[in-house]
């Protein structure tokens, strides 16, 4: 009995069966059918494109690709890499791209890159994933609502070009933390919490970095030799997603240099803070040293001393102090020390 179905729900509702996420046979108009595992089996090219999204750590997945998918042994441990860094290559039947997205899960950091790895020979592609992944399910609500992506070529830019665009997620969040931290050096910044903030971004952006300058050369190589079954409106279209990415990394790069501006005025901030502390307690030592050599001169003890029997000599004593405190105060303010 036939167990396909026409696509008519949300991505949401789709129960994996094992490890397979979903699979969908492209109609050719922007829809398509959801596939069983029996379905994949029965899979002819002559039927049209099909798109296995699947669990890269299930058993029954590397039992499929293993024995049934028709791949090699060399691209399926690429595939199936936990910790693959980003990378495209052709393989003996088709074309393999390894990428990193931002992590878009509820309560995730989004520096914590998830890998996505995509397999396609123009007919079929296979996209692996060991974290969950936003890229595909979003496709897929697009297939469902009949407005996807018509051909695997399609396909196949659609995945890598929104993969990219949700990088712009991340830089925003960037741009909006580093304004943040500038416009709080404006005001009484709270010292240890900005540089707090300031540490925690600036490692951000070198966690998302570690995968960006790879990912950047893999996606120059997909441009330059790209797969023979990539039409040139889909080469065109991927070609704008690649220039979105080079736009994203120069604003990474730009947020890294304006965290070490950052840096370098927090910085000046403490030194200003703390020369102007230790300039008044100058000041204050200036004020009492003369007072403390006044006070030290009618301390000692011998003979002679002038007021001892005296019953004002304290109080004349005093006023004395003072007027020289108010002498230096005056001084002090006449050459600009205060």
């Amino acid at each position: 009995m036939e167990t396909m179905t026409k696509i008519r729900t949300s991505a949401a509702n789709i129960d994996p069966q094992g490890g397979l996420q979903f699979a969908v046979r492209l109609d050719g108009r922007g829809g398509g059918q959801l596939l069983s595992w029996e379905d994949i089996r029965r899979w002819e090219r002559a039927q049209g494109p099909l798109w296995i999204h699947a669990d890269a750590g299930a058993a029954d997945v590397r039992e499929w690709l293993e024995s049934e998918s028709g791949l090699t042994q060399v691209t399926i441990e690429a595939l199936l890499d936990p910790e693959a860094r980003p990378r495209v290559f052709a393989g003996r039947s088709g074309y393999v791209a390894i990428l990193r997205g931002v992590n878009m899960n509820e309560g995730a950091e989004r520096e914590d890159m998830v890998a996505m790895r995509l397999w396609s020979d123009g007919d079929r592609v296979i996209t692996l994933r060991h974290d969950y992944l936003r890229t595909p399910r979003v496709v897929l609500d697009q297939l469902l609502a009949g407005q996807g992506p018509k051909g695997a070529a399609t396909l196949y830019e659609h995945l890598i070009d929104r993969l990219i665009d949700y990088f712009g997620s991340a830089i925003d969040e960037y741009e909006t933390r580093i304004e943040a931290l500038e416009t709080a050096l404006l005001k009484d910044p709270d010292v240890d919490q900005v540089r707090g903030d300031l540490s925690e971004l600036r490692q951000d952006i070198v966690s998302v970095k570690r995968y960006v300058s790879p990912q950047r050369n893999a996606l120059g190589r997909l441009l330059s030799e790209p797969p023979s079954w990539l039409q040139d409106h889909d080469l065109l279209l991927l070609r704008e997603s690649v220039d979105q990415f080079e736009r994203y990394i120069e604003e990474l790069d730009e947020f890294r240099e304006r965290a070490l501006v950052v840096k370098d005025d927090l910085t000046n901030l403490q030194n200003e803070k703390m020369n102007r502390n230790m300039y008044i307690l100058s000041i204050v030592a200036a004020i009492f040293l003369p007072l403390g050599f006044l006070t030290g001169l009618l301390g000692i003890n011998v003979g002679g001393m002038p007021g001892v029997d005296d019953g004002n000599a304290f109080w004349l004593t005093c006023f004395i102090l003072g007027i020289v405190m108010i002498a230096e105060v005056a001084l002090f303010r006449r050459l600009g020390w205060l």
